[in-house]
């Protein structure tokens, strides 16, 4: 058997090596992406929040970390939303997308009408020698609004004469009704399984409740992790918010049917 005799130098040397080593990887370590949670597996880093398109970070750490909690809620959110509407085969029906293009259609022709209504009614009033400077100042403003409006309601018809255009504006709109009706069945059902308050929001009603829920269950499943706790707080912070809530009669009735198959003499005699 051979016995190898190592010198004083080469010890040194080896002993140098491993500190270069040791502090290679400690540098590599501490260069590794920061993960701030876990959602269905994928991990999530301070790296990828900052590195989403928006506004620049701002300076102050406290301030930076609310902007990167509002970017971690979303992305988590979205997660875990299309992962409950995915098991549970919430997708809009070709039916369901059309009814709510239509709607938008009458809602958009009825808006169009009031408007030009408006700008008939200002043109009268501003013709009235006796109009105080600050109330002809005010109802000039506005009649300069619904002009700009009716100009571009005028662009948008012309362009919809082009062919190309007509495709371009078809697919939009299907897009955007495509998202609508998918939100409202995924609060429907959220609303259906966990009960619970409902917001007012101008993005449709929202189940605030149901939402907290369906975010412990994945927690508890442990589908859904944080790093820290000031990850999970800013993930949740949107439900602490002083809401206005709905009325439980008039929840029930807006998660029944959508609200866009509904007359606007229903909608009105409902209390909407």
């Amino acid at each position: 058997m051979k016995f190898f005799a190592f010198s004083a130098m080469s010890i040194r040397r080896l002993s140098a090596l491993s500190l270069l080593f040791f502090l290679d990887n400690t540098a590599f370590a501490n260069d590794a992406p920061q993960a701030v949670a876990t959602v269905l597996g994928k991990t999530i880093t301070v790296r990828e929040l900052d590195a989403i398109p928006g506004a620049a970070l701002p300076e102050d750490a406290t301030a930076r970390d609310q902007v990167l909690g509002t970017r971690l809620q979303a992305m988590v959110w979205s997660a875990v939303f299309a992962d409950y509407g995915k098991q549970r085969g919430i997708e809009p029906t070709q039916a369901e997308i059309e009814s709510n293009i239509q709607n938008h259609a009458r809602i958009e022709k009825q808006l169009r009408i009031e408007r030009e209504q408006q700008r008939e009614q200002l043109k009268e009033k501003l013709k009235q020698p006796d109009l105080a400077p600050a109330e002809r100042v005010q109802l000039a403003q506005h009649l300069q609004v619904l002009d700009s409006l009716q100009a571009f309601d005028a662009k948008r018809d012309a362009e919809s004469k082009d062919p190309n255009r007509i495709k371009i504006q078809q697919a939009a709109q299907r897009q955007v009704a495509t998202h609508w009706v998918r939100q409202w069945k995924l609060n429907q059902a959220l609303h259906r399984e966990f009960g619970g308050r409902v917001v007012f929001q101008q993005a449709g009603w929202e189940p605030i409740d149901a939402y907290r829920k369906l975010l412990n269950q994945y927690e508890t499943s442990k589908s859904l992790t944080f790093a820290d706790e000031k990850w999970r707080t800013a993930t949740y912070r949107y439900l602490e918010y002083r809401f206005v809530y709905a009325d439980e009669s008039k929840a029930r009735y807006y998660f029944e049917k959508p609200y866009w198959e509904r007359t606007q003499q229903e909608m009105k005699a409902a209390g909407f």
